[in-house]
């Protein structure tokens, strides 16, 4: 498909750059303070090694962005000690962390569930990563759980009333995929003032392939590292049939 926002890293890097130069990047405990911005958000779905990427950009171009982590992933363990290495990484360049939190994960009946999970996950990320929470965005949400738009635990809801229905512009790669607009719509747009954009790991290559190919290659790609660093460590590798 032509579009004016393709998914290659070259226009990644120009997007960062233009926004950039056109407004403020600012966080969530903060964005209330100013009357223009963009926040940039990075929820974490499928790779690291893919959203690393991302964020070594991000760096290089002087943008701290916030990377929404999962604590119950089907797709990377949270717990691995790689996954720790990476995203402390990410902190060392700048950038900050929220809580990207699975309702579904729960099976949450009410907002007093809701608001007991959200703090405990947040605490949990604090304590591994020694650094401060100040938001949560929903994964996958249902939408009773979108309706549940209040600021829990203390944190800012990347999904409440001022995100959603208010006056701040949302835009999202999510699968791949452009909806109504795209991000250089958003950015280039004279009317925008504030927006949230939220990028996701995987999508973003130089190579013109389809999105689900772009997931496979990636998902082969950690495959094959793990194979690899089974046979470099194992103290037995047994290749012949038995």
């Amino acid at each position: 498909m032509k579009t004016n926002c393709p998914f290659t890293l070259t226009e990644y890097r120009s997007l960062i750059r233009l926004a950039r130069s056109r407004f403020q990047i600012v966080d969530y405990h903060d964005y209330s303070r100013h009357d223009s911005f963009i926040i940039w958000r990075h929820d974490v779905e499928y790779s690291l090694a893919e959203m690393s990427i991302l964020a070594a950009i991000d760096a290089e171009e002087g943008m701290q962005a916030t990377f929404f982590l999962q604590l119950h992933s089907e797709t990377y363990n949270f717990w691995s000690r790689e996954v720790v290495d990476q995203v402390m990484e990410w902190l060392r360049a700048g950038h900050r962390l929220g809580l990207h939190f699975d309702a579904n994960y729960y099976g949450i009946k009410d907002s007093q569930d809701l608001e007991d999970l959200i703090q405990k996950e947040q605490r949990i990320l604090e304590e591994i990563y020694e650094t401060r929470i100040t938001a949560f965005a929903y994964h996958s949400p249902t939408p009773a759980i979108l309706g549940c738009q209040d600021n829990y635990a203390g944190l800012v809801n990347t999904y409440n009333t001022d995100f959603f229905g208010g006056k701040i512009i949302y835009v999202s790669d999510s699968n791949g995929r452009w909806r109504d607009r795209t991000i250089r719509d958003v950015l280039e747009d004279p009317m925008t003032t504030r927006a949230q954009i939220n990028t996701h790991d995987t999508w973003w290559t130089d190579e013109r392939i389809p999105q689900i190919q772009k997931l496979e290659n990636a998902w082969r790609r950690q495959a094959e590292h793990y194979i690899q660093d089974y046979r470099k460590n194992a103290h037995i590798v047994v290749d012949e049939v038995l």
